[in-house]
């Protein structure tokens, strides 16, 4: 991180300090103030719409209409579009609500249409399309499953027990330390391969706990016939870059996308996947489509090694340090000493920065509250920008965020 970034936030910030800076206002207007390109990550609750009055004028979440607070957030997150690095993301919770006294027509409430009384409005879903609209890439939706969930009096539905965090991206390539968050595997690779290599695929796992474990693991289906030889291509490059190449080739030859389907004898939709340069549509040839592509584009021997075929088991192995953790974190809300009325847990703060802020990097908070958010940044090695309207929170956070500040921080 450039010294000179830091210390342009800490000139703007209504509390600057070495491990992190605190504005107080509004976001859209706080925002503005950051430099461009200067945020590492952001993990954000915004205040949900219509459930709370913190006696701030001007605040988010008392819009007279769900519309208006969903442009309301996009706003926010037009102004985060700005600070955030192109290698940035954000981690956007956002509770739902229930529709009641949404109004009438001619007199009699809505009979059509999702603005009706007892509907679920579906709140964090059009904020999250919205993004999409506004260019943002919304990668996951991770469910927060709180296990001391509120319970609830009504007898018509069931109560709610998980909200949803979406992460969401500037762009389609952005940093993501997949590492940090990694679990222990819950199928031994042992079982797995000794159940291959014997063809142990009747199923009788009576008093085989370790055999009906394996069972029970969506992995076994790929060996369950026993170890079998496959071919892969370990070092094939991305396709796009395979499809910029190939491109070249054909251009050069006078060739289209269509010769090149009648000269391998195969549909033009599925030729033209192997001669995409977008991610998403883009193919990797098979071994000997590829094989064909090189003596009708006449290409040379660059590719060659990268497209070499091994022939291997086919034995699933576990990463060496461990599983995708998927998309359910089950974290109960814990005690709260700060006064705030809605604090976000700080063990989902600090899993979402240990995947998303860079060493050393910076975290945003527009909706700070009393600073979770920035006491896991900080105490992950990272620095923290904080905003919120109310002055009574900068107070709290700052107080928070001095007594954990690191020992590093303190010494510059």
């Amino acid at each position: 991180m450039a010294p000179s970034i830091w210390s342009q936030i800490g000139k703007q910030a209504t509390v600057p300090a070495r491990s992190h800076a605190l504005f107080q206002g509004d976001a859209r207007s706080a925002l503005k103030l950051l430099p461009k390109a200067s945020i590492d990550t952001c993990v954000t609750s915004p205040p949900y719409w219509a459930v709370r009055d913190y006696g701030v004028e001007g605040q988010i979440g008392l819009e007279s209409d769900l519309d208006g607070y969903v442009r309301s957030i996009v706003e926010v997150f037009d102004e985060m579009h700005r600070v955030l690095k192109d290698s940035g993301s954000v981690w956007l919770n956002i509770g739902d609500k229930y529709l009641s006294g949404v109004g009438t027509v001619n007199g009699l409430p809505p009979r059509r249409g999702w603005k009706r009384n007892k509907q679920l409005a579906l709140v964090p879903f059009r904020v999250a399309i919205a993004l999409e609209e506004r260019g943002w890439w919304v990668r996951n939706t991770v469910v927060w499953h709180k296990p001391n969930g509120m319970p609830i009096s009504a007898t018509d539905r069931l109560a709610n027990h998980w909200e949803p965090v979406f992460l969401v991206t500037k762009a389609e390539r952005y940093f993501f330390d997949l590492d940090a968050i990694r679990e222990p595997h819950k199928t031994d690779d042992g079982v797995e391969r000794r159940r291959a290599e014997n063809g142990e695929n009747r199923g009788f796992t009576k008093g085989e706990d370790h055999l009906r474990k394996w069972l029970n693991s969506p992995r076994h289906r790929a060996n369950i016939d026993g170890l079998k030889e496959i071919e892969r291509r370990p070092n094939a490059p991305e396709a796009v870059e395979l499809a910029a190449y190939m491109k070249a080739a054909m251009k050069r030859k006078g060739m289209s996308i269509q010769d090149v389907a009648d000269a391998l004898g195969q549909p033009f939709e599925r030729t033209r996947h192997y001669l995409r340069t977008d991610r998403i549509g883009s193919r990797l040839p098979p071994h000997e489509t590829w094989l064909e592509l090189k003596s009708i584009l006449d290409l040379d021997s660059s590719y060659d090694e990268a497209m070499t075929v091994e022939v291997g088991d086919n034995a699933f192995r576990n990463h060496p340090k461990g599983r995708n953790p998927g998309d359910v974190r089950s974290i109960g809300i814990g005690p709260n000493e700060t006064g705030h009325l809605a604090t976000m847990p700080y063990r989902l703060a600090e899993w979402c920065l240990k995947a998303t802020l860079p060493s050393g990097g910076i975290c945003l908070d527009p909706f700070m509250g009393s600073g979770t958010t920035g006491a896991a940044a900080l105490a992950l090695g990272g620095r923290f920008v904080g905003i919120d309207i109310a002055e009574d929170y900068i107070e709290v956070a700052n107080a928070r965020l001095s007594d954990a500040c690191p020992e590093s921080f303190a010494a510059e």
